[in-house]
């Protein structure tokens, strides 16, 4: 082996090693410590469940009445804090600011807060929430075009920015990817939504498994890539000046690593979780 194909391979195990290392340590940290440098809301607001539903195999929708009313911003989380465990869990916000109701989209792991979610949690438990994040998309009327990456789970607080902002003249344009179709939660208010509002287009990405449903249409069966980011980018750039647009990105951290660095454009994410 040449000195050059050494220090090629040096190169790339060194690269996996940091990245392996990165992965690893975002998982053994905990949510308060990840999110140590984030902003937050000072108050820790009381909420009661007021329901919990199915929308896919592995993912509940838990419903939370607060005792007052929560404000936050469409694209922030919150510190969720359950009965009988210190394990704070931290869930982006699904839910349309205006409403008087919180609500999180929480898959199912061994992770504390998230099994307790799926196992234990009833109507009528009592919990708290903090608000926190610094990527965030408030209604503005100067922002023409909103570009939106979603993966898996990563669709929670991207469709709080589109329930926000459907009734302003900002175009909302969302590539929403999951591994099957059961795993596109909130397929039905997507679909509703673009149905009644013009300002609203998704794209749905299916990765493994095939397609039943028959109204869906739009479904591609391959991965969000550059290229199909990249083009929208440059219709979009056609059009209109990029100070008036935004692209946000939520998903897996390898998604949110990939594509941060291909798609043309200064793209918002945070990496968390």
């Amino acid at each position: 082996m040449t000195a050059a194909s050494l220090a090629l391979h040096s190169r790339r195990f060194t690269s996996l090693l940091a990245t392996s290392t990165s992965v690893l340590s975002r998982i053994m940290s905990t949510h308060l410590e990840r999110t140590n440098g984030n902003s937050r809301e000072p108050e820790v607001e009381n909420c009661t469940v007021s329901s919990i539903t199915d929308i896919s195999p592995t993912v509940k929708l838990l419903q939370l009445a607060p005792e007052r009313p929560v404000t936050f911003k469409p694209g922030q989380w919150v510190d969720f804090f359950i009965p009988r465990t210190n394990m704070v869990g931290g869930y982006s916000l699904c839910s349309d600011p205006q409403s008087p109701y919180l609500e999180l989209a929480v898959k199912y792991s061994t992770h504390p807060p998230a099994h307790w979610v799926h196992k234990t949690c009833k109507m009528g438990e009592k919990v708290q929430v903090r608000v926190g994040g610094d990527v965030f998309l408030e209604p503005d009327s100067s922002i023409k075009v909103v570009l939106l990456i979603a993966g898996g789970i990563g669709i929670n607080p991207l469709l709080s920015m589109i329930r926000a902002g459907v009734d302003t003249e900002t175009k909302y344009h969302l590539l929403y990817s999951a591994a099957t179709v059961e795993e596109l939660i909130f397929f039905d208010d997507l679909e509703k939504l673009t149905a009644s509002h013009d300002n609203v287009t998704v794209e749905y990405f299916i990765t493994k498994g095939t397609v039943k449903l028959d109204n869906l249409v739009k479904a591609n069966r391959e991965r969000i890539s550059p290229e199909a980011v990249n083009k929208l980018v440059s219709d979009y750039k056609s059009r209109f000046d990029e100070s008036d647009m935004r692209c946000f990105l939520c998903g897996p951290p390898p998604m949110i690593d990939f594509l941060s660095k291909e798609i043309k454009m200064k793209c918002e994410y945070e990496k968390w979780w």
